[in-house]
């Protein structure tokens, strides 16, 4: 271990100047006054040449302290002319932000000194920056001219030593200087550093002075031993010297707590978020620059729009997910002075110099003291400058924290780090970069990695462990007897692409039983889900079933209470150092409640707290201490068992997450133990709540705490658990075992997840396992607190260590927050009726808050509400409008609110009205529902249809049904009246049920629009259905926003009340409007119908799918979509926002309006004007510019510029329709400078007139300008009225902007469209309604299915292999008819999609064979019938599977591949193909091979051209005439002469010789031609013109082409057509050609064989009548063979490539390979096959190799046979 000694001298200026040379003493004099402190005092240890570890605070200059010495030592060199073209000094930084401003501050310096006192001879001073954001360019630029300073992070130094191009440079380094070391340190990135710097000191010659730095650190010691313990210069007889300069924190700081609103103990917690933005906007107005830190990237997305829309100008975020240039624009903004506001979670916090920023908020507690220090010193950040720093709490524990926080801080204490050691991931990525390196000796290795301060201690065995480890999963190779090990296979790419340590948080996907996709969780939170857990998702809860892979496995858990917070995982845990000063701060509290003294006076004078925060924190203090005087210490842990129904434990510690953690899982293990089922576990910082399935003795918990086995315990019950799980991901993946990144393609999230499954569960069971040992040490060291955990139990025996137990109704403050948070969660739940009456009325008076009191309202001011909305009528059409609120009107008035209004008027009078209503067809009487209430009686046209159905209901058996929808409503019918005279009818119609769901919906509004609140039971007594039925369309109705739940009549269940109704009650402001009403606009605007395309593309401004237009356009098919995207009036691009969409031409003005002004780069500029007036693809705008490998970073600055133009809708796509392409050609078209944008008032006006009424939110998603700036917009343009502002409750008062055309139309009766429709959830209307639909339908993706306006049912499908996979459909019985009709329209839609076989699951969650026969009658008559394997229907197809060694056996008969098959010699083979491209596919097929294909094509007179596919092949010159017909390619009129002349001539070099041509010149003239199929090669090398065909059918020659293409493959899909016939066939031609083949019996289509869930085409002569094949010889595919194409797939699924060497072995492929084959030898590149097939492989590939006279070699084949030994 090296000598540490503390450096405290202070130098004199004067000396320090006199040391320096004079450019940079003069440049510093007229720079700075003077040195600050710590400068002073390490500057001279610098100049020495002495390692140095130097912490002092933020803003005292210790950046250019460790710089100043080293550009006086480069300037001195530069002057003398001995500066070399390498690496002098390299700069660590931990962030990419901080090494950008390291590189600005520094390139400033040098350039002042050079251009103000260096003379011209100087050699310039170079600096460059190596991040993973460096350009390939820039990197190739660094090796030819190396910078002398290179500034660079961790990974990207670990990139730079594996490179054998780069270390060289490295070999005169002569400073290291690593920055912010706290946040390295103490992590596995700190780890992976110490590894490189210790192969540094191993690959570079020159000794390296080590600088290390840090604001605030400790303990210093250890922090200095791990910058210098692998330094070279370390021996056992001089020990290395290392210094370390402190600066006390001495410097001045300026903090204060303020609260957000006076009120701040009594608002709900989700209101101080409100009242925080209001203060920051007030600080940020009263200062220059504020910093606001807020601890999640979520929360700063979220503080700059809410800012920006209070009308804040000038603010921006900035987190490490942001696009890199924005995040340094907004840097340098900052810099400069030109922002006034900057919103960041961590990325700000390090070292970065915004010298201009002269105010930090915190937004709630950073969690540590040494994170709030960072993040106060980035306020004054210059040299002398005073931090300033104001935290606003979120909550008063957040407010305690703060409080415990700042005075740790001014008290100078500091957070402890803690060093990662051993850590075996880190050492296996290590490693395998050893490997690119060189070969290693083992003990050499183990020597190297000892020297890096975290494996000081590495045992010997873990080291041999982790080799081993490696070898097993094939990344190194070990020789165990030569004591070596090397690289192996794709471990050099896997390297460069999954360096680092840090782990990504991937996404889980949510999936209930029936497949149905719910959504998305964080792997952090379900690091704490377990089986059976209830958490909240999107307004649902969900109870876990499973977590598989990537999949949690849930089922609905209505009713019931999540038991996981929905906030659990996103914090981090707090440091134990806050931890403790919160305890201590409770400690001295609770002295001065037991001695009967105020706090506050203590918080005032004592620690310095303003008023407002001591009395607030008081109040919170009081609360507690009115319920206990006991509060958690360092001696004292608070056990408060709940009462509740099952046993509830509330344990609080205040030691911060980690404690509670380790304690709260040893506690759940040993209740495991006993049998004690855990039912929910929860976690926060001041404690954990359990709750049991039966009760724990608590005295007792010390004794077992005490047990020997307790940590065993622990270990068993952590490693079940989904923390564990993903700890093993993370660490497989630092491993290098499981990669996220394989070359440039990374492995999807699925995949990840599946391969780590995979890798745990083979882990698991291994006896010793090095990954899961090192994840569960990864577990007890940073998630779990185990060393506070050991010390308090230890202490448990010999001191004073206590646990108090208590039993409460509801716990103390402290404990409150976790016990409350389920709670809260439920005011999320959309539907919460069954919830809240169950709640103990204490805890909902906590929850509701004021608005609990507020809704309590007397009968008296309710009655006189209701009596005032309708007015006792006067006249025949005021009894109709009271009628359109009631039920039916008879003699007796009977309906409570006919009885009301209407009992004081004359009987005459009344019978007079009723019959002028009738003979007027406003009313009509009903007759035939069997009901006594409904038959005979008057109702409105608009009631009859709901009664007559209700009616017919209720007689049919609904109210013996849980669910009216299960109820088939087909046949059922009553009767109205028409033609009235005098009250009677001239006849009776018969009419059929309306909608039931439709008719109990309305009917419940009705009653609550016109009688006010109503429980369940007052409503279900009235209705003839059970209460269920009807509680279930109340909670549609509420998560629909059209009726509430509360307590309005002081009832003891919830009571509902229309949305609207209670928002006017209850003082409501504004004038409101009613949410469905207002859907109905949307609605029908969205749906104006139309024969052409584009009056819907205007009406809706864009469209995105082909879909969108199927219920908009008359007649529409899929089909259509091809000729309407290739329309020359229309445009596809990113025009709302960054949605890409198709508009019509006369469209985009406005669509650029809405956008701000374009921004341009040089390239982007150059690019635009390159774009010509018709337009240009994006091969030949990019065709001026280098291509190839080496200049790939050319091409991806192309593509970037080509995507910003796009984004900004500078310019737009237009498809063409082109010959022998697959794809339609996209021609960019310009549109900057070229169309004239809207004025976005303008532009605003026009598309809220399109798709409004529309919100604010919603805007912000279309228009691309600052929120602030469309505010000011929408108010403006509503002051002018060219818009209208209209309130709609949803639930609580929204504005939404409208033209004043919809705004009047709003406050009309609007008809409402019943149609039914099937649409995709980004439908334009459906997208509008998404979270609406979500919450109805469940969350997902699915398609919804609307009835109108609503969501009524679901179809869980997705196209998949050719054939539409419908896993479920849920669609209610009383909607079958209408379903059938609809989704029979669709299927025939998706036939044009190339689809048009369907494979059903379920319906309504059954199998689809237990349906009941109404379901089954619908799907008979949609076409659908058994598969046959009892559990799906298919629809369009056959399930005929055959055997896939059969369907191989006859595919390699029918192709002469197989040994009954083959042809006697190559002669015959020749004869019988049609094409040939090599002698591996002429080989193959003849038994006996005499004479190459080279030397039979004179004889056979075979030409050399191009097929479809675009390979070169050997054939007859009628074959390429036909593939000539085939592509119908016309020439270009400069071909002709070329073409002629090769008609008449073979001879190339004559027409080289006549035209005075190079053979490159004429190869490049001639070559596209070739490729079309117009010209074609002899033997000899001469050229011949192809001639078309004459008067040809071109569909039949198409078509005879793909007979003949099929008839020798048994079984084949439409993507191996497409792939066998090449780009002249589109699809749909393929398609149509193949159905001709179906209907004349030729082929058969479906599921034919039994591994392949493909849709496939079989040939019938082939599948019925199989002849007796033996099994076809083991063999090889080469990849020149056609039959290649049809391995495709499985080449690149299986193994990787996308053209090789196919193995086969039994029938089976299980190997490929790449190879050379260079003179007369096949040099094996690369192989990947099945492990325990790899000697049979070998086998058969020899056997090719014999075959063709051509030997296998190459390093890998003898690599491969020595393992194999």
């Amino acid at each position: 271990m090296p000598e540490i000694s503390y450096v405290s001298e202070i130098s004199e200026t004067e000396e320090i100047l006199s040391r320096l040379s004079p450019p940079v003493r003069n440049w510093f004099m007229e720079k700075f006054p003077d040195f600050t402190e710590p400068q002073k005092v390490a500057i001279p240890k610098i100049l020495d040449g002495d390692h140095l570890l130097l912490c002092s605070p933020t803003g005292s200059g210790k950046t250019l302290t460790a710089f100043l010495s080293i550009i006086d030592e480069l300037v001195r060199r530069s002057l003398d002319g001995t500066l070399d073209d390498t690496v002098q000094c390299i700069y660590i930084s931990p962030i990419k932000a901080l090494a950008n401003d390291i590189q600005k501050n520094l390139i400033g310096p040098l350039t002042e000194i050079k251009e103000r006192f260096l003379p011209g001879r100087a050699q310039e001073i170079k600096v460059a920056l190596r991040t993973g954001d460096t350009p390939q360019k820039e990197r190739e630029r660094m090796l030819r001219k190396p910078p002398h300073i290179l500034i660079t992070t961790p990974e990207s130094l670990g990139l730079a030593l594996a490179s054998k191009r780069f270390r060289p440079i490295l070999n005169d380094l002569k400073w290291l200087i690593v920055d912010e070391m706290h946040s390295l340190v103490p992590t596995k990135r700190g780890t992976h550093l110490s590894l490189s710097l210790a192969l540094m000191d191993t690959v570079v010659e020159s000794t390296v002075q080590r600088i290390g730095i840090s604001a605030t650190m400790e303990p210093l010691n250890e922090v200095a031993e791990f910058l210098v313990a692998s330094d070279k210069r370390e021996s056992d007889e001089k020990k290395q010297k290392v210094s370390i300069a402190k600066i006390s924190g001495s410097r001045k700081l300026d903090l204060d707590i303020l609260l957000p609103t006076p009120r701040f103990t009594s608002i709900p917690v989700k209101e101080v978020l409100d009242h925080n933005i209001d203060r920051i906007k007030e600080l940020v107005e009263a200062h220059t620059t504020t910093l606001v830190f807020v601890n999640t990237r979520n929360m700063t997305e979220t503080f700059v729009q809410r800012l920006k829309v209070a009308g804040l100008i000038g603010v921006e975020g900035h987190h490490g997910s942001m696009d890199k240039t924005i995040r340094l624009d907004v840097e340098q903004r900052l810099k400069e002075g030109r922002l006034r506001c900057v919103v960041s979670s961590s990325s700000l916090e390090m070292g970065i110099d915004i010298g201009s920023v002269d105010l930090v908020i915190q937004v709630g507690s950073p969690g540590s003291i040494a994170t709030a220090l960072q993040r106060i010193g980035r306020a004054g950040h210059q040299v002398g400058g005073l931090p300033r720093a104001r935290f606003l709490p979120t909550s008063s524990h957040d407010l305690l924290e703060l409080v415990a926080l700042q005075n740790g801080i001014l008290s100078g204490n500091m957070d402890l780090l803690k060093f990662p050691e051993n850590c075996l991931d880190v050492l296996a990525q290590f490693l395998i970069g050893l490997t690119i390196i060189r070969e290693w000796d083992i003990d050499e290795a183990y020597e190297l990695v000892q020297a890096s301060w975290p494996y000081r201690s590495l045992p010997y065995d873990d080291y041999i462990e982790v080799l081993d480890l490696l070898e097993e999963e094939r990344r190194i190779w070990v020789d165990w007897e030569e004591n070596r090990f090397g690289k192996r296979g794709y471990a050099q790419m896997i390297y460069y692409t999954n360096i680092g340590t840090i782990a990504p948080d991937n996404n889980y996907l949510v999936f209930t039983s029936d497949g149905t996709l719910v959504g998305q969780l964080s792997s952090s939170f379900v690091s704490s889900l377990r089986n059976g857990d209830v958490f909240l998702l999107g307004g649902s809860t969900y109870r876990v079933s499973s977590v598989i892979g990537t999949r949690v496995n849930v089922t609905s858990a209505t009713g019931f209470r999540p038991t996981i917070p929905s906030w659990t995982g996103e914090a981090m845990s707090r440091s134990s150092e806050l931890s403790n000063e919160v305890l201590s701060l409770l400690s001295i509290l609770a002295v001065q409640y037991r001695t009967g003294d105020s706090i506050s006076p203590f918080l005032v004078d004592v620690l310095g707290l303003n008023k407002p925060v001591a009395n607030a924190l008081t109040q919170f203090l009081d609360e507690h201490s009115a319920t206990t005087f006991q509060v958690p210490s360092k001696d004292r842990i608070l056990v408060e068992q709940v009462e509740a129904p099952l046993p509830t434990y509330v344990v609080t510690t205040c030691r911060g997450r980690a404690f509670n953690l380790a304690l709260g899982y040893l506690f759940a293990g040993m209740a495991s133990r006993d049998n004690i089922t855990i039912h929910e576990l929860s976690f926060d910082e001041n404690g954990f709540m359990a709750k049991l399935s039966h009760e724990v003795e608590v005295s007792s918990i010390p004794l077992v705490f005490r047990g020997s086995e307790s940590e065993e315990i622990l270990n068993k019950y952590l490693i079940e658990s989904q923390l564990f799980a993903k700890r093993f991901r993370e660490v497989s993946s630092r491993s290098m075992l499981n990669p996220r990144r394989v070359g440039a393609e990374e492995v999807s999230p699925k995949q990840f997840q599946q391969k780590a499954e995979q890798i745990m569960n083979r882990h698991r069971k291994m006896e010793d396992s090095v990954i899961v040992r090192e994840a569960m040490n990864e577990i007890l060291t940073t998630d779990l607190d185990m060393n506070q955990l050991r010390d308090f139990i230890g202490r448990m025996d010999g001191e004073d260590v206590s646990i108090v137990h208590r039993r409460v109704k509801i716990p103390s403050p402290l404990g409150l927050t976790l016990f409350m948070s389920s709670f809260e969660d439920l005011l999320s739940l959309r539907t919460r009726a069954y919830l809240i009456k169950d709640v103990d009325p204490e805890i909902l008076r906590r929850l509701l808050g004021a608005r609990s009191l507020a809704t309590d309202l007397d009968r008296e001011r309710l009655s006189d509400y209701y009596q005032s909305k309708v007015s006792v009528p006067t006249n025949a059409n005021e009894l109709l409008r009271l009628m359109d609120m009631g039920g039916g009107l008879e003699r007796q008035l009977t309906h409570p609110l006919y009885s009301e209004k209407l009992k004081d008027i004359e009987f005459e009078t009344m019978r007079g009205w009723v019959h002028e209503l009738a003979e007027r067809g406003l009313i009509t009487k009903v007759r035939g529902t069997g009901l006594e209430k409904i038959d005979g009686k008057w109702f409105s046209m608009r009631m009859t249809e709901v009664h007559g159905t209700l009616g017919c209901l209720a007689v049919a058996g609904a109210a013996e049904m849980d669910d009216l929808r299960e109820l088939y409503t087909g046949g059922l019918s009553y009767e109205i009246g028409e033609g009235f005279q005098r009250g009677e009818p001239s006849n009776w119609r018969k009419k059929a049920l309306s909608d039931p769901m439709d008719c109990l919906r309305l009917k419940l509004l009705d009653m609550l629009g016109s009688e006010g609140p109503q429980t369940i039971e007052s409503l279900s007594n009235r209705l003839p259905f059970p209460s269920a039925q009807v509680e279930a369309v109340l909670q549609e109705l509420e998560m629909r926003n059209l009726v509430s739940i509360g307590f309005f009549t002081r009832t003891d269940e919830g009571e509902f009340i229309l949305r609207i109704d209670e928002y006017r009650i209850t003082g409501g402001e504004f004038n409101v409007i009613d949410y469905r009403t207002l859907q109905t606009l949307i609605l029908n605007k969205s749906f104006f119908k139309s024969d052409e395309p584009a009056d819907i593309i205007r009406n809706l401004t864009l469209v995105q799918r082909r879909e969108e237009l199927l219920h908009r356009v008359d007649n529409y098919r899929f089909r259509d979509w091809k000729d309407i995207k290739h329309d020359s009036d229309i445009y596809n691009g990113r025009l709302l926002h960054n949605r890409v969409g198709y508009t019509l031409s006369d469209e985009l003005p406005m669509f650029m309006g809405l956008r701000t002004d374009p921004w341009f780069g040089p390239l982007e500029e150059e690019l635009i004007e390159k774009i010509p007036k018709e337009g240009i693809s994006r091969n030949d705008l990019f065709a001026d510019y280098p291509k190839g490998k080496e200049n790939a970073h050319i091409q991806r600055s192309l593509k970037s510029a080509l995507a910003n133009l796009e984004r900004q809708l500078t310019i737009a796509k237009q498809y063409l329709d082109v010959p022998n392409r697959k794809r339609s050609m996209a021609i960019f078209r310009r549109l900057h400078g070229k169309v004239k944008p809207l004025p976005f008032h303008e532009a605003l006006a026009k598309l809220i007139a399109r798709i409004g009424p529309v919100r604010l939110h919603t805007l912000r998603l279309f228009v691309s300008r600052p929120v602030e700036e469309l505010a000011d917009a929408l108010r403006e343009l509503e002051r002018t009225g060219s818009i209208a502002r209209v309130v709609a409750l949803q639930p609580d008062p929204t504005d939404y902007y409208s033209s004043q055309e919809d705004a009047e139309r709003l406050l009309s009766q609007l008809p409402e469209d019943r149609k039914m429709r099937i649409l995709s959830q980004s439908d334009p209307f459906s997208s509008r309604f998404i979270q609406e639909v979500r919450l109805l339908l469940k969350q997902g993706w699915y398609y919804p299915v609307f009835k109108g306006v609503d969501p009524i049912g679901r179809v869980l499908m997705f196209v998949v292999n050719d054939y539409l996979e419908i896993k479920d459909i849920n669609i209610p019985h009383s909607y079958l008819d209408d379903f059938k009709e609809t989704f029979g329209e669709l299927l025939d839609n998706y036939r044009d999609r190339l689809v048009d076989v369907s494979v059903l699951h379920a319906f309504n969650g059954v199998p689809v064979h237990e349906c009941d026969e109404n379901i089954q009658k619908i799907l008979s008559d949609l076409g659908f019938s058994s598969m046959g394997d009892g559990e799906r229907y298919i629809r369009g197809g056959v399930v005929e599977p055959r055997n896939r060694s059969l369907i191989n056996r006859m595919l390699f008969f029918h192709h002469s591949l197989h040994q009954n098959s083959r042809w006697e010699n190559e002669t015959l083979a020749l004869e019988h193909s049609i094409e040939l491209r090599d002698d591996f596919s002429l080989r193959g097929r003849c038994e006996m091979f005499r004479v190459n294909l080279d030397s039979m094509v004179a004889a056979h007179q075979l030409h050399q051209g191009s097929n479809l596919r675009g390979h070169l092949v050997w054939a007859r010159y009628p074959h390429f005439q036909r593939l000539l017909s085939i592509r119908n390619v016309s020439t270009e009129p400069e071909d002709d002469e070329i073409l002629q002349f090769f008609r008449e001539n073979n001879d190339s070099a004559l027409y080289m010789e006549r035209n005075a041509m190079s053979r490159g010149e004429f190869r490049k003239l001639v070559s596209p031609l070739v490729r079309s199929g117009h010209l074609i090669q002899d033997y000899r090398g001469g050229f011949k013109t192809v001639e078309e065909l004459p008067k040809v059918d071109l569909w039949k020659i198409k078509r005879d082409y793909l007979r003949e293409l099929v008839q020798d493959y048994p079984v084949i899909t439409l993507k191996q057509l497409e792939r066998l016939a090449g780009s002249s066939f589109s699809a749909e031609e393929i398609s149509d050609v193949m159905h001709d083949f179906e209907e004349d019996g030729t082929l058969i289509k479906g599921f034919l064989v039994d591994d392949l869930q493909d849709i496939c085409w079989g040939r019938l002569d082939m599948l019925e009548a199989p002849e007796r094949i033996n099994r076809t010889r083991d063999l090889v595919v080469p990849p020149s063979d056609p039959l290649i194409h049809y391995f495709g797939s499985l080449l690149r699924e299986r193994f990787g490539f996308g053209s090789a060497y196919l193995v086969f072995h039994k029938e089976e492929p299980i190997a490929a390979f790449k190879a050379n084959t260079r003179n007369s030898k096949i040099e094996l590149t690369d192989f990947v096959g099945d492990s325990e097939l790899e000697k049979e492989a070998i086998r058969v590939m020899k056997e090719f190799a014999w075959e063709h006279d051509m030997p296998l070699s190459g390093k890998l084949y003898d690599r491969i046979r020595s393992r194999m030994v």
